[in-house]
């Protein structure tokens, strides 16, 4: 990762645990002056938004790390540890929601009362989320950040969490009828938890060291074939994403009458256009001899 990306990521990383903090802040207050659950239970999800951010900051702040003695690899990983924590943090408020929504409608109690205050923190925790989710989503598209992608991605279920929030408030301002509070609850939940389930497969993936996508599979074998035609086969290729950067290993085929310091210049030719190709990625090559024979073999 670059200085600059991880100067970044760091930044967006400190605007998303204000933002949580502030949200939750304003939340409380309304919960306390019109007694909503909808808006319990967006706080609940504030307050975890600031635990999950707060485990946010510190994985970018890992990940931003070079590579040391104890991980050669860098810190990448921290990432996808910490999309692991955020999908976490995420299903159990879906089953909160769930669970208090659905006690709501069948207990019947609680009124509420100044909806219009609950009315005005919704309309400006909407506001909020969309800003820093836009934030956080344009930045992990910018660094590759999976911390931060992840981090978006939970502001984004808050988006239609404050909405349903929103058009409770509303309905039950209108119409009297307090159950709604309860029944948004319930489809608000049914959101977040899909939600999670999506940052819960990102995630593992990555820790898992799945391998990139076909198209960027497709997009190396291109690069090389362009830029470097004197190539006669790519075999053993492998990859796997660490954060933001990208590690690809291969081996590359190469006319066997070549000398050495010819077949290292190709190699090189190759690990440029590789990373040209895809800027995260960190490239190691290994030149083989075309045709390959059996003494070559170890």
């Amino acid at each position: 990762m670059s200085a600059a990306h991880a100067r970044m990521n760091l930044s967006v990383a400190r605007w998303s645990v204000v933002t949580a903090g502030s949200l939750a802040l304003l939340k409380l207050a309304a919960v306390v002056i019109t007694g909503s659950l909808s808006i319990a239970a967006a706080l609940a999800d504030s307050v975890m938004d600031v635990v999950a951010s707060l485990v946010n900051y510190f994985a970018v702040r890992l990940a931003g790390k070079p590579a040391n003695q104890e991980h050669r690899y860098g810190h990448g990983k921290a990432e996808g540890l910490a999309g692991l924590v955020q999908g976490l943090v995420i299903g159990f408020l879906g089953l909160f929601l769930l669970v208090e929504g659905a006690h709501r409608i069948a207990s019947g109690h609680g009124e509420l009362e100044h909806t219009e205050v609950g009315i005005a923190v919704m309309t400006v925790s909407l506001f909020a989320n969309a800003w820093i989710g836009w934030l956080l989503l344009r930045t992990a598209k910018r660094t590759g950040s999976v911390a931060l992608r992840a981090d978006a991605a939970h502001y984004t279920s808050d988006i239609w969490m404050n909405l349903g929030v929103l058009a409770s408030l509303v309905a039950v301002r209108v119409t009297d009828a307090h159950w709604i509070d309860g029944a948004v609850s319930c489809a608000v939940a049914l959101i977040v938890v899909r939600t999670a389930v999506v940052v819960l497969r990102r995630s593992a993936a990555e820790l898992m060291d799945t391998s990139v996508s076909e198209e960027q599979l497709a997009s190396i074998r291109a690069a090389i074939a362009e830029d470097v035609p004197e190539t006669r086969d790519v075999h053993r290729l492998r990859t796997r994403k660490s954060g933001p950067d990208i590690f690809v290993d291969m081996h590359v085929a190469f006319d066997r009458e070549l000398t050495f310091p010819e077949a290292h210049r190709l190699s090189e030719r190759v690990r440029v256009a590789v990373e040209r190709a895809i800027p995260a990625a960190q490239v190691h090559v290994h030149a083989d001899p075309h045709p390959f024979r059996p003494e070559d073999a170890p």
